[in-house]
């Protein structure tokens, strides 16, 4: 597929990426699905404020693992570190995100699990959408690719894509966010009101990590240790520290539902 997409959407004197545009439309997406969820628990005004420490958690901990996967550039303009410039690095913001969250649900008194779970399922719906701006941006590199129907090439002359046939990774990683999406709204109806919660977040946790090592193996970003780029530590971090918790706590679970049950 030929992509003739510039980077920006220019009106009149105004210029502004598509990347921050579709950005901005998946937070509010994040926003509607996890508030919409948390009506099952919390009916008051408590739940956007909630959101917003997620949200800004979020933000911060991205604009970080930006600068560390482009440390050499960043020094070279230490100015633009604070103002937020140069982008963000998605995988880092579950990081900020969770802490953001738990400090908020402490503060406003909400049921930490509960509200972790809702806003796993709400981001990793809101990073889907987001990709739609990566795709038009062009700006995360993949390795080449021939013989495959969906292989796309950049011809935009401001484009920040690349001009020989590659891979639309952030397609798969799109595709890959609405699956995580799908089972985690599917198991989170399972477990809602069951304790112990915040099973749904380790599940999206997870899997989010063990889908974005993958799918990093067709990116081009940068290496960070050993062979490994930012992408594939934190995604294997997040995998090994999720999963196996997860399957801790769903076997408290389960035990804790054969001693509630009456004996013979």
């Amino acid at each position: 597929m030929v992509l003739p997409f510039s980077p920006d959407l220019v009106v009149g004197a105004a210029r502004v990426s598509w990347h921050s545009i579709f950005s901005f439309v998946g937070a509010l997406v994040a926003l509607v699905i996890s508030v919409r969820l948390a009506r099952y628990l919390v009916r008051d005004d408590r739940v956007y404020a909630f959101a917003i420490a997620v949200l800004v958690g979020g933000l911060i901990s991205a604009h970080i693992g930006n600068i560390a996967d482009n440390w050499d550039r960043y020094m070279a303009h230490p100015e633009r570190i604070l103002p937020f410039w140069g982008g963000i690095a998605v995988t880092a913001a579950p990081i900020g995100s969770t802490i953001g969250g738990v400090i908020a649900a402490r503060r406003l008194r909400l049921p930490l699990g509960f509200m972790l779970d809702i806003a796993a399922i709400g981001i990793v719906v809101g990073l889907a959408v987001g990709r739609i701006g990566d795709v038009v941006n062009g700006e995360h590199h993949a390795v080449a690719c021939s013989g495959l129907l969906w292989c796309v090439r950049y011809t935009a002359p401001d484009t920040l894509g690349q001009r020989e046939p590659v891979h639309p990774v952030v397609v798969y990683d799109a595709l890959v966010d609405l699956a995580i999406a799908a089972l985690g709204y599917a198991y989170w109806r399972r477990v809602r009101g069951r304790p112990p919660e915040g099973r749904t977040y380790l599940l999206v946790l997870g899997l989010y990590g063990l889908g974005r090592a993958l799918t990093s193996l067709l990116r081009l970003d940068p290496i960070v240790l050993g062979p490994l780029q930012e992408g594939q530590v934190l995604g294997i971090l997040y995998a090994c520290g999720a999963l196996p918790a997860l399957v801790a706590l769903h076997r408290r679970a389960s035990l804790r539902e054969v001693s509630a049950r009456p004996g013979p």
